[in-house]
């Protein structure tokens, strides 16, 4: 099955405005894909669209919300349903930091419909640090059904092992996401990751431009843990 599973809608201000989620799941569709993730900051706003447009384009959506916890650590939640990614989208937001929000320095935050309508404008900023750290978020994930996956763990911000330096077997990940698949065998000789977990690649796209053009296999033993 040919996989996405990180891409951001016009929700996330750093996100391209023409990140819609009609154009998010056209513009997968056309490359090949056969599953994707809309999965924007803190939020599972825009999740109720995506859904609609990949059931009318006849794709797969694996429902997730991209935290970002105390630590400033990103970790990809996987939910099992649109319903529990926003319950779960809802306790994110009563603990997003009361930061003052301007579209015109932070970008626009768009709700959107199916048929690409902007609903509203999300009224706290999405892009800040949760106030809750990347035990308790994992936990919270879990308790909505999802499977939290430490993000991009190779990039050198925002990511599990630029922050702790090494991985955390505590924490009970499953899964890990890279930004890049050719990194893997540096950081398991190094043994900043452990030997058999399960490695995901995902474009992580903010702009129609950065979407994958050919799209990766899932592997068998991630697509066991995620659908």
């Amino acid at each position: 099955m040919k996989y996405d599973l990180h891409i951001h809608t016009c929700l996330s201000p750093c996100a391209d405005r023409a990140m819609t989620p009609a154009t998010v799941a056209g513009m997968a569709k056309l490359s090949g894909a056969e599953l994707i993730a809309v999965a924007d900051h803190n939020s599972a706003a825009n999740l109720p669209a995506a859904q609609a447009a990949c059931t009318a384009y006849g794709l797969r959506l694996l429902p997730a919300i991209e935290a970002c916890t105390a630590e400033e650590i990103h970790l990809l939640c996987y939910l099992p349903s649109v319903e529990a990614a926003l319950e779960l989208g809802e306790v994110f937001r009563r603990h997003l930091p009361p930061y003052p929000y301007d579209p015109a320095v932070w970008g626009e935050q768009w709700v959107m419909d199916e048929d690409d309508n902007i609903l509203r404008r999300e009224g706290r900023l999405l892009t800040g640090a949760l106030e809750l750290d990347i035990y308790q978020t994992a936990a919270l994930c879990r308790s909505h059904g999802g499977i939290p996956v430490p993000a991009h763990v190779d990039k050198d911000s925002y990511s599990l092992l630029s922050v702790f330096g090494l991985w955390d077997d505590s924490l009970g990940f499953e899964l890990a996401e890279l930004a890049d698949l050719s990194r893997a065998p540096a950081l398991l000789q190094s043994g900043r990751l452990p030997g058999g977990l399960p490695l995901l690649t995902s474009s992580d796209a903010h702009a129609l431009e950065t979407m994958r053009e050919e799209y990766p296999p899932l592997p068998a033993c991630a697509l066991e843990r995620l659908l």
